[in-house]
């Protein structure tokens, strides 16, 4: 796990009972229990909270938190993950910032579902549990289990490439600009970083994806991560 200031994703734990998942998106230090992939009705997916009653400060009883051993949170939009990590003291990473905490993750394009990133899995794995999934700043998980968004935007994708047309080895996915147009091709994206679970050699340090409007939520394997 990373000493720096980057944080990892905010968390959710596996609990007892079909559905039922125990977050890490907390109320006052304390874990959440909610159902399925369900977010509290005060914190919609247009992050436009409502206070929890009597909070002081205002607060809807949310916020994010680094655990390890656990399993990330996902199926979240853009709108919540920004107000989880400003609920929590932090914000979420920039683009650049992103770039710059995954250089050096082993990338080699398999999933040997012990040690690789997380790359050819059925689910999103637990936080740090592969082993060799680190960058050379020793962050946690940079490359697959779950895509993260990072604070920029940028035109809606309209077609991918991947990186080797640039000349960078692998086949780390590109979808970046697209050319407007009626109804939501001309919704901005957030842009999402590093590849999913099940993104296979498409994952990686440089994949960058603007596919998703921001208020995309239900993606799985789609995250986030905050920085102080």
């Amino acid at each position: 796990m990373a000493d720096s200031a980057i944080e990892h994703r905010a968390r959710e734990a596996r609990a007892g009972g079909q559905g039922h998942a125990r977050r890490a998106l907390g109320w006052r230090g304390d874990t959440v229990w909610v159902l399925g992939a369900e977010y509290p009705a005060n914190f919609p997916i247009d992050g436009n909270w409502t206070p929890v009653a009597g909070s002081n400060p205002p607060s809807p009883g949310i916020y994010a938190v680094s655990v390890s051993g656990v399993r990330p949170t996902d199926c979240i939009s853009w709108f919540r993950a920004n107000q989880a990590c400003l609920l929590s003291g932090k914000r979420l990473l920039t683009n650049r910032e992103w770039q710059g905490a995954a250089a050096g993750t082993p990338d080699p394009g398999t999933d040997n579902l012990t040690t690789d990133c997380a790359v050819n899995s059925p689910q999103p794995v637990d936080t740090g549990s592969r082993s060799n999934c680190k960058s050379a700043w020793g962050v946690s998980d940079m490359v697959g289990n779950v895509s993260e968004w990072v604070a920029d935007w940028s035109d809606l994708a309209s077609n991918c490439t991947d990186w080797t047309t640039a000349g960078i080895p692998g086949s780390d996915r590109s979808c970046f600009g697209g050319a407007g147009g009626a109804g939501d091709s001309s919704l901005p994206s957030a842009l999402v970083r590093g590849g999913a679970f099940s993104s296979g050699t498409s994952a990686g340090v440089f994949s960058v994806d603007a596919e998703f409007a921001a208020s995309m939520a239900g993606e799985s394997g789609l995250g986030f991560r905050c920085a102080r």
